[in-house]
């Protein structure tokens, strides 16, 4: 697709449509931002590949006429452009991802996206984009259009606004004031921690795989390079002409990033935090808890494929960078360069902790756009199903109590529940037992959340019953050991009556059994 744009500024069009953002609570991210209690993740608290790097060849041609160009996308109605079932962009409704048999709206932070309608007739490669002579490289129209109608590239800028908001940081360059809205501003700072490195990392690969689920027919558009490029060839053809070698420095550290599994490269970096700050930051800037520095490979990848009079769509432009065709290259090169050093470490793209990461800056993303563009309203769910037994009738009023407040914190996982555990909101109570029963604590060492049959043995009546500290908890690769009492108090005494611990208890003891539905 060619946009040529001689006399004015070219872009897509777009509607506003209702998406599915979810409602910030104030664990929005605590997963990662530590935004409601202290740092205690368990129970209850108050606190497909295409042709290559380089590009699917030639890129089609639509020429517009004289002055400012827009180009409209083949689904140009906002009501039918954002799932295969012509629903909002979080995917259709209906489905049920809990193995429960209870039947719920897809989250898409969760379940991912339906594919959209445009992906049976979306073009292949990078659209050109020309403007004052010189072209530049853009996704295809249909996915700026779609980006555009649900604030993607205004949220992507504010989702590094709030990043820097700290004393000398770039938070005012906030189109939102993103630093004092809603969206609590994260305690790992842009480049400041090994936190906010991996954050980085799991931000993008989010952006990655919706896509991907968005168009699966052309994935190539968000398929990074396979390794750095270092000649022309690697590169889409109308950048070949304009290549510049690197210096020696910037290929030094291409290579100990496409060489990551190595061992002499492996052992450089302790932690995905560690890497993230390493691939994303200035190059010269110190990584906390190691002995190195930053790469900078981040940003010369970004500005190296900047043109100097045609910057609607183009890497050097923070508002809208993520049109860009080679935004996706270099940042599915770093995804990749991540996955690379996680299969080396023994990890697996399954791991729990890994998409709790994701889907935490999935919601955090939601909840920017949403404050973007108030009209990105939730969309309606379907009613929760009647349900009836002693965990609906009797344990989970317990957790939902005006003075346990524990789902405050665990609510549904659309709202980002604190590690991920739900004891209460807009979820049914099949799915909140689901989410317990033989399931491993987070906070709880070698313990699982419930054990049917056995309360001294289960980490959830454990931190309600103040009796955590003496449960004998061994810490583990995937699993601390937070042994203090939850909800949590200042006296570090149970908010839970006695007669509630001992409907809970109960429960367990008799094996925890699910509700029925009516």
């Amino acid at each position: 697709m060619r946009i040529n744009d001689q006399a004015g500024s070219s872009t897509v069009s777009f509607g506003k449509i209702s998406q599915r953002t979810f409602c910030l609570v104030s664990c929005v991210t605590a997963l990662l931002l530590g935004a409601c209690s202290s740092g205690d993740p368990d129970a209850g608290g108050t606190a497909g590949g295409g042709e290559g790097a380089g590009g699917a060849g030639g890129a089609t041609s639509v020429a517009s006429g004289s002055g400012p160009s827009t180009t409209t996308s083949t689904s140009s109605s906002s009501e039918t452009t954002t799932s295969a079932s012509a629903g909002p962009a979080v995917g259709s409704g209906g489905g049920d991802s809990s193995g429960t048999g209870v039947t719920h709206p897809k989250d898409h932070c969760v379940d991912g996206f339906d594919p959209h309608p445009s992906d049976a007739t979306i073009k292949d490669g990078p659209a050109e984009f020309v403007k004052n002579g010189q072209t530049d490289l853009t996704v295809q129209p249909e996915v700026i259009a779609w980006m555009q109608e649900n604030e993607w590239q205004a949220a992507h800028f504010e989702w590094h606004s709030i990043r820097r908001c700290g004393p000398g940081g770039l938070g005012g360059m906030s189109r939102v004031d993103i630093c004092n809205s809603s969206v609590p501003v994260p305690s790992d700072q842009e480049c400041k921690s090994t936190g906010d490195g991996f954050q980085f990392l799991a931000m993008h690969r989010h952006m990655i795989q919706s896509l991907k689920q968005l168009w699966p027919n052309h994935s190539e558009q968000f398929e990074g390079f396979d390794k750095f490029p270092t000649s022309a060839e690697e590169l889409p053809q109308q950048w070949r002409a304009d290549f510049r070698p690197w210096s020696a420095t910037t290929i030094a550290n291409a290579k100990i990033a496409d060489e990551i599994d190595k061992p002499e490269n492996l052992s450089r970096f302790p932690d995905e935090g560690a890497l993230g700050m390493w691939l994303q930051c200035f190059a010269g800037q110190a990584i906390p808890g190691t002995n190195l520095t930053a790469s900078g490979l981040h940003g010369e990848l970004h500005f190296k494929w900047v043109r100097s009079n045609n910057t609607d769509h183009g890497l050097g432009n923070q508002f809208t960078n993520i049109d860009n065709y080679m935004f996706w290259k270099l940042h599915g090169w770093i995804d990749k360069v991540w996955e690379k050093y996680r299969v080396a470490k023994g990890m697996s793209p399954d791991d729990q902790k890994l998409k709790d990461a994701v889907a935490a800056q999935c919601y955090e993303m939601d909840a920017i756009a949403r404050v973007i563009n108030p009209e990105l309203n939730p969309d309606p769910v379907d009613p929760l199903p009647t349900e009836s037994g002693v965990f609906h009738n009797s344990v989970r009023p317990i957790f939902e109590s005006m003075v346990n407040k524990c789902s405050g914190c665990h609510a549904a996982p659309s709202t980002g529940p604190q590690a991920g555990l739900s004891l209460g909101g807009e979820i049914s109570s099949a799915d909140i037992v689901a989410g317990l029963v033989n399931k491993p604590s987070r906070g709880g060492g070698q313990f699982k959340l419930v054990v049917p049959g056995d309360p001294e043995q289960s980490w959830l009546y454990r931190k309600v019953a103040g009796t955590a500290a003496s449960a004998g908890c061994r810490p583990s690769a995937t699993a601390s050991c937070n042994t203090g009492v939850m909800p949590q108090t200042a006296d570090n005494k149970p908010t839970l009556t006695s007669a509630e611990l001992a409907t809970l208890r109960q429960w367990i003891q008799d094996g925890a059994p699910a509700p029925s539905r009516n």
